[in-house]
């Protein structure tokens, strides 16, 4: 009896010191690393690090509950500067790194530079904001949880011209973010044509150069536009915005999703009261989940998150997803990728489509009372009709 008991102690202890070698091994795995590549410094830096701390607040949700089967996440962050060469110079850097996968970039002319890096290595890219139509319908290795603004910037002009009777936009792009801007105002210009409203006038600038706006704004007025566009960051946006009113130019101001940040309030002040914007987030959105969301990050960084921290938690959770299905490796990780179907976003579910891009809806806001006040959901008359 003695005999038996003895070595049922030795099964027991023997079950339990490979119960805890088991543990071990899992732990002490290499982490999985998962580059994060954005701009971060610099007057335009809003964006990317909200983007920032939406990623790494979920890679670090993931990791608390267990990781990739059993193995830890790892964010390398990169600064790409808002430059396509810096851009190229991080992705470079992050795959050298060994990275599974690259978050980024925050807007379209660094991601489109990014891409001639992660294409060539079969890395995947997953963009929280990028909307270029530039880049939808690509069978390669970008991704995005952002929908182009094709839709978006067409219904957002017709708005304009039927619903606030605009008849003549001048329309300020910033040229640096070409990739984006550029194909944004083409968007809006041929809906607003359609329409029925007259040639827009156009003024480009490079932010870069520091450029100084009140004669590009004097131009514009003295051609009768009755409609300002502006396609730039939330800082320059709100700097335009504060040069028409000094001017006592009381024209109604529009602005793409690019602007859409705290920091365009916080420096537009009363200038951006009445700018209206076209954007998939809506910052007061009913959701649990959202709600949830904004409780977490608002204790956790101080301050309320913009639409780059929600998109850019949603692109790291469907990674992370990705990634459990192709065992946390970055061979196969595209296709699993491509199976994201009916995902629970914060806001509104989403699937990927065969080219990684996504459909989602949108709606059309307004600054009222220094802050996002969503007016309505944005649709297209075929959207209507499914």
């Amino acid at each position: 009896m003695g005999q038996r008991r003895r070595w049922a102690s030795v099964g027991v202890f023997a079950i339990t010191l490979l119960a805890c070698a088991f543990a071990w091994n899992c732990r002490s795995e290499k982490p999985i690393p998962v580059g994060f590549s954005a701009q971060l410094t610099g007057k335009q830096a809003e964006l990317g690090v909200q983007e920032r701390n939406g990623a790494q607040l979920a890679i670090d949700q993931c990791n608390r509950q267990g990781g990739i089967h059993g193995r830890m996440l790892k964010l390398l962050i990169r600064d790409d500067a808002g430059i396509p060469e810096r851009a190229r110079e991080a992705d470079r850097d992050l795959v050298r790194q060994g990275v599974v996968a690259i978050i980024g970039h925050s807007t379209s002319a660094q991601s489109i530079a990014g891409l001639e890096v992660t294409n060539p290595a079969r890395r995947v890219m997953i963009a929280p904001t990028v909307s270029s139509p530039l880049l939808s319908g690509r069978d390669d290795f970008f991704f995005r949880v952002y929908p182009s603004f094709q839709e978006s910037a067409t219904i957002f002009a017709r708005c304009a011209r039927k619903e606030d009777g605009i008849t003549r936009f001048g329309i300020l792009f910033d040229e640096d973010n070409a990739g984006y801007s550029r194909a944004y105002l083409e968007a809006f210009r041929r809906s607003f044509l359609a329409e029925g409203g007259r040639e827009a006038e156009l003024a480009a600038f490079s932010a870069t150069a520091q450029p100084v706006f009140d004669p590009m704004l004097a131009r514009l007025r003295s051609r009768g536009v009755d409609g300002l566009l502006i396609i730039a960051s939330d800082t320059d946006t709100a700097l335009i915005a504060q040069r028409t009113r000094v001017m006592k130019w009381p024209v109604p101001l529009y602005t793409s999703a690019w602007a859409q940040t705290t920091t365009l309030i916080q420096s537009g002040g009363r200038a951006v009261e009445g700018l209206k914007i076209e954007q998939s987030f809506a910052p007061d959105h009913a959701s649990p989940r959202f709600r949830e969301f904004r409780t977490l990050f608002e204790s956790r960084f101080g301050h309320p998150p913009s639409f780059g921290a929600v998109f850019s938690y949603e692109a790291a959770q469907v990674l992370i997803e990705a990634l459990k299905r192709c065992q946390g490796r970055a061979e196969g990780l595209k296709e699993a990728m491509l199976e994201t179907r009916h995902f629970q976003g914060l806001m509104d579910p989403f699937s990927l489509d065969r080219f990684g891009d996504v459909d989602r809806p949108f709606y059309l806001s307004e600054v009222q009372g220094g802050r996002f006040i969503v007016l309505k959901k944005l649709t297209s008359p075929q959207s209507d009709s499914r």
